[in-house]
């Protein structure tokens, strides 16, 4: 089957999902690279001490971005405009609001958290002097990550990618200038802050765009309707935000272990350790969320052909991601430590040795992460958030230790990876139980096998006439009537007439018990959906733009 339609929009998706993970995490990691440069390792173990607060702030984004552009993208394809528009308000003025009340509790209170995270003498001094700005940043990266989503999903991903780059460009570019010429920890801080304020400038260009279909809406602020909406934002937003909040509390478990036992080097390594999940993790997540957006779409309609293909490529991409950043610090690790400067130091030996053992993490991590977001976009949030307590707390936090006091350093190191194999064992056993309630599911990724062998898929362009009649012929065969053909066949001409040569249209026909239904989908113009309502008779069939593509929806009851 030709899945040029599916491919073109994951990829689409692909760069700017990528960007916004790297803008969630990558700050901290350019950071650590020019202090450990500039300043020396106690810099970097500083940052690992506030590296709780950096992933709790991303919990904003995971609850009200990814979320909130879920249930928005959903309402678009259930055709309710005014419903999408409700939680696009609602999830840029949350996040507005519970980013600033975090920020302001920080900046005043920064002394008290400085210790509160474990921060030693040697260190309290520079956690203190970069948090000056860092709680700042956390408004304006959080809001340009959220709207990012949106803009994303709304067919400016480039504008999104832009965001994003610029931001970090900013960043890089100022860390350096500040941190060469002398200005210390909080000039690291301070250039994220400034980055992320022209990030978002360069928001207010999709705000004030005519043609997106993201609205602001003043019912979205009604009280009742307000705590509604946001209510099901969270919910739906939890489990890939039960990452971020388990990683907050695991991270500092961690650090407090590793500041008992290992002190300041362990604090350091552990640092490196994570920086290098986090380079792992941009691929990772940002191909999990890409994957979050585009499975409603097709799960929903129960096209599984399609969504087998984009599980499957999705697979790929993480796995051979994973096992090349792997090989690469297993073969030239003193590449990594170089960034930090740390190649000559004392502790180089142990943070060699720590990175080769931590990097199996970065593969065996792969399947459970996916599994996460998936059963998310999936609406099984339970279950996901199941998994997720489990894969980033439970096990890691009972694996690291226990291994640490069985063999030593090197166990915390592979206890990483040695979860991963237990949430895998964990998960399997979960499916098997919930599919003895639910028969019609079967395999990971609860597909009906069922409706397998009721569905067809047909690739259409406006030059390739045979696959058009197989498509007719096979809806004949169903037994649909020549009215319902002819529609079939008249929408077809519409949408090749009204766009451009080389428009490709996907078409899903599934015969369910009671009825033949039609999805078609197609990357066209826009205003063709205009076209086609003046065409046929008012509530013949349902159209919206969806992911940025033309979705109409026709029913035949049998």
């Amino acid at each position: 089957m030709n899945f040029k339609i599916a491919d073109s929009k994951f990829k689409e998706l692909l760069l700017p999902s990528l960007l916004i993970v790297m803008a969630l995490n990558i700050s901290s990691v350019i950071d650590s690279f020019f202090v450990g440069t500039f300043i020396g390792p106690n810099a970097v173990a500083a940052i690992e001490v506030l590296e709780p607060m950096v992933l709790l702030v991303t919990v904003f984004e995971w609850l009200f971005g990814l979320g909130g552009q879920i249930i928005a993208v959903n309402k678009k394809a259930e055709f309710d405009v005014d419903g999408s528009n409700r939680y696009f308000t609602t999830s840029i003025f949350v996040s507005l609001v519970a980013t600033s009340i975090m920020a302001i509790f920080c900046l005043l209170f920064f002394g008290e958290i400085a210790t509160f995270l474990g921060s030693s003498a040697a260190t309290k001094p520079l956690v203190m002097d970069y948090s000056k700005y860092l709680y700042g940043c956390f408004v304006v990266s959080t809001l340009a990550a959220v709207l990012t989503q949106y803009i994303r999903v709304d067919g400016q991903p480039n504008l999104a990618s832009a965001v994003i780059i610029v931001a970090n460009v900013v960043n890089i570019i100022l860390d350096y200038l500040f941190l060469s010429s002398g200005m210390g920890m909080a000039s690291a801080a301070l250039a994220s802050l400034i980055g992320y304020i022209i990030g978002l400038a360069i928001c207010l260009i999709y705000i004030f765009n005519k043609k997106r279909t993201f609205r602001f809406v003043r019912s979205a602020l009604k009280i009742r309707t307000f705590l509604k909406t946001t209510g099901h934002m969270i919910k739906v937003g939890f489990p890939g935000a039960s990452i971020g909040i388990f990683d907050v509390i695991f991270v500092y478990f961690m650090n407090i272990f590793l500041a008992s036992v290992l002190g300041d080097v362990g604090l350091a390594t552990y640092m490196l350790c994570m920086d290098a999940l986090v380079l792992a993790s941009i691929v990772d997540i940002g191909v999990s969320e890409t994957l979050t957006s585009i499975v409603p779409v097709y799960y929903t309609k129960h096209d599984y052909i399609n969504l087998n293909h984009l599980i499957r490529m999705s697979l790929i991409i993480t796995m051979t991601c994973a096992v090349i950043l792997t090989a690469v610090l297993w073969i030239w690790p003193q590449a990594f430590l170089a960034l930090y400067n740390f190649n000559h130091v004392e502790m180089a030996g142990f943070a060699i040795n720590a990175l080769k053992l931590f990097s199996f993490y970065f593969i065996l991590s792969v399947i459970p992460n996916m599994l996460v977001f998936y059963y998310e976009a999936i609406e099984r949030p339970i279950f996901s958030s199941f998994i997720s307590v489990l894969f980033t707390l439970v096990l890691p936090l009972a694996t690291v230790v226990g291994l640490y006091h069985l063999i030593g350093p090197n166990g915390m190191w592979i206890g990483f990876s040695i979860s991963c194999i237990f949430s895998m064992i964990v998960i399997v056993i979960g499916v098997k139980l919930i599919q003895r309630r639910e028969s019609k599911y079967s395999g990971l990724f609860f597909v009906e096998e069922d409706l397998v062998h009721k569905t067809k898929n047909f690739v259409l362009t406006d030059n390739d006439l045979n696959a058009r009649k197989e498509c007719l012929n096979h809806l004949k065969d169903l037994n649909a009537d020549d009215v319902f053909c002819d529609n079939v066949n008249k929408i077809f001409d519409v949408i090749f007439d009204t766009n451009e040569p080389g428009t490709y249209v996907e078409i899903l026909v599934i015969d369910y018990p009671d009825n033949i239904h039609v999805d078609i989908k197609y990357d066209g113009e826009q205003e063709n959906l205009e076209h086609l309502k003046h065409n046929f008779p008012e509530n013949l069939f349902k159209f919206a733009e969806v992911l940025g593509f033309n979705t109409v929806e026709y029913v035949m009851d049998k």
